[in-house]
């Protein structure tokens, strides 16, 4: 934005030169950009649009930095038209100020050659006198004024929305095609002016204009922006309300502006409304020094932080109690204040000093211990690991997340399984064999977390991946000292139980290819042994025998194990399912499973053996429906 060198020193008398107000300008408030004549262009950070974009906002900072005074605006007081102007405010206009003033031109006068001067600076063309002295009082204070021609004003002013189609013709001879969301300054008859954004030919001041309305309002910022946007039309004073603007602007907007025109056209007071029903509330912030020293790590005096503050427009209250300036909509808790001193006593007067800490001991945290543990165990099988979101889709009873990442992952997980369903979807189709696992946390509901390990096989071959998931949850559960554990059958599960206890479960997808268990990580290391011991390896053969047999569709490998474990065969050492075979015409399932015999003294003989087999294989005939092969 562009401002005049000249305007600023004149308000602050004894400004340093430009290049020297640039380099601090820069340091503690805004970036100087350019500086060309008496132009300089700063960048006003969006959130000090409010109060910044203006002369007297820049004046004020740099009287500040360099410690010089600021000479005050004089104004003239607009209430002292006692006549009440004409004037409807529509409550879904958007509009929450409008400060209207009807006055009679004394002369036409001209506009003063400094004005001219200030204005070309800021890049403004100087039209007519009152024009200019709006625009004038733009620059010097920041609130974008309009005039109107009184004598073309029919009736009332009315601030409303316009109606759907209604169309107006702009001072610069644009034609704007209006819609209902669009708020419009109007009389009984026409538009006069796009609310914030421009005005009208309709009642435009021309040399023979002899009365005025002088306007000084607050729009709603969006509003402003939207309707900027759809007719595309941006002017000074669309962006300046888009940013936002606190209402408190139009009264000193509207008596500076008085005071100008009084000056220059010799004006006449004859009538003035203010419309102002939901005044803006007093911001008041405490200032505790002691808190700022703690998050500044800067020992400043306190009068030398309240002296800043009062030199930034901050009004200082008893109790070391602050005011906020109403344009200061960037100021609303106390870090902000920190802020403001901090920047004004310089950034760079900061020493670096040492921080002062404790060093804190080294801690096994038993569940990464733990956790290293099963990784171990499981990338010597040929298990990859794997990394998922934390974050999913809706799966009841999911903690939801307050502002997701997306839409597709705004809700906690609530477990592992899903997470490596996903990833063999992805990677299926490059792959016919699967075998994955994860670590992390799940978190079944609101309030509730822990660690938990989900392990899946995928596979297309002949190869059952339930019994493949099976053995190697056998061997990580021998891995990390859980040498007692049963698989019981629930339903279309096998639940992991240990010590009596369920801790986790393995399912099957419909189509039989995949295969994935989830256990309770924290459950698992309460019921390891740490320690493991190791029984030596026999120095005798041991000996397989495979039974095959037909078994009716209800009943799982579960129970068929069960059975087998019921007869407390000698030196039994391990029953696994060798084959899998679909179910024939009468429903059945075929299945093969082994039987490894081993013993730690001897050579067993085949009639030792034989003898296990038949009771096994009775056992096994007495489960209804079961028939050995």
């Amino acid at each position: 934005m562009k401002f005049s060198y000249s305007l600023i020193k004149e308000m602050v008398p004894n400004l340093p030169p430009k290049a020297k107000l640039a380099e601090e300008l820069s340091l503690k408030s805004f970036e100087v950009d350019e500086i060309s004549g008496d132009t300089m262009e700063i960048k006003v950070n969006a959130n000090r649009w409010g109060d910044a974009t203006s002369h007297v906002g820049i004046a004020r900072e740099v009287a500040t930095i360099f410690g010089l005074r600021a000479i005050p605006l004089k104004t003239t007081d607009f209430r002292s038209a006692k006549t009440k102007l004409g004037l409807k405010v529509g409550k879904s206009s958007d509009c929450y100020r409008y400060i209207g003033v009807l006055a009679d031109i004394g002369r036409r006068g001209t506009t003063p050659s400094w004005m001219k001067k200030y204005l070309s600076a800021c890049g403004i063309r100087p039209v007519n006198p009152i024009v200019d002295a709006l625009n004038y009082v733009m620059i010097e204070v920041g609130q974008p004024m309009h005039a109107f021609d009184a004598d073309k004003v029919k009736g009332d002013i009315i601030v409303r929305k316009a109606k759907k189609g209604e169309k107006i013709i702009t001072i610069d001879g644009g034609k704007y095609e209006l819609t209902s969301a669009d708020t419009v300054i109007a009389d009984q008859e026409k538009v006069l002016a796009i609310a914030g954004i421009k005005g009208g030919k309709a009642a435009e001041i021309t040399s023979s204009t002899k009365r005025i309305i002088l306007e000084a309002a607050n729009f709603d910022q969006v509003s402003v922006y939207k309707t900027s946007r759809n007719i595309k039309l941006e002017t000074d004073a669309s962006r300046r309300y888009a940013h936002g603007m606190s209402s408190e602007k139009a009264k000193i907007g509207m008596e500076r502006a008085i005071r100008l025109l009084t000056e220059i056209c010799f004006i006449r007071l004859k009538a003035s409304v203010d419309k102002y029903e939901s005044k803006e509330s007093k911001k008041i912030i405490k200032f505790d020094i002691e808190r700022f020293k703690k998050i500044t790590g800067v020992d400043i005096g306190k009068n030398q932080a309240m002296m800043i503050l009062k030199k930034l427009g901050f009004v200082i209250k008893k109790g070391d109690l602050i005011e906020v300036p109403a344009e200061r909509m960037d100021v609303s808790i106390f870090e902000d204040l920190v802020e403001e001193v901090i920047r004004i006593y310089g950034l760079d007067e900061i020493k670096a000093v040492a921080p002062v800490i404790s060093i804190t001991p080294l801690h096994n945290d038993p569940i990464f211990a733990f956790g290293e543990k099963i990784k171990g165990v499981l990338t010597s099988i040929g298990f990859d690991e794997i990394l998922s979101y934390s974050f999913g889709e809706y799966a009841s009873p999911a903690p939801e997340i307050e502002n997701p990442i997306s839409r597709g992952k705004a809700f906690m997980r609530t477990n592992l399984s899903d997470g490596l369903n996903e990833t063999i979807d992805k990677n299926h189709r490059d792959f016919s064999h699967i075998k994955i696992f994860e670590l992390g946390k799940v978190f079944p509901k609101l309030g509730e977390e822990h660690w938990s390990l989900s392990i899946a096989i995928k596979s297309v071959t002949q190869e059952y991946p339930l019994r493949v998931l099976r053995g190697a949850i056998e061997t990580l559960l021998k891995g990390v000292g859980i040498p007692e554990a049963s698989f019981i059958p629930s339903g279309k599960k096998l639940i992991l139980q240990i010590e009596n206890k369920g801790v986790g479960d393995i399912s099957v997808s419909k189509d039989g290819e995949r295969a994935f268990f989830e256990v309770n990580v924290q459950k698992l290391l309460a019921s390891s042994e740490g320690e493991f011991e190791y029984e030596p390896v026999s120095p005798y053969p041991s000996v397989m025998r495979d039974i095959s047999m037909w078994i009716p569709g209800g009943v799982t490998v579960g129970e068929i194990f069960e059975i087998v474990d019921s007869v407390n065969a000698d030196n039994l050492n391990d029953v696994d399912l060798a084959d899998y075979y679909p179910d024939d015409n009468e429903g059945r399932v075929g299945i093969t499973i082994r039987l490894v015999f081993q013993s730690q003294n001897k050579t067993l003989t085949d009639a030792e053996i034989d003898v296990w087999m038949e009771k096994i294989g009775s056992a096994l005939e007495r489960q209804k429906g079961v028939e050995i092969r």
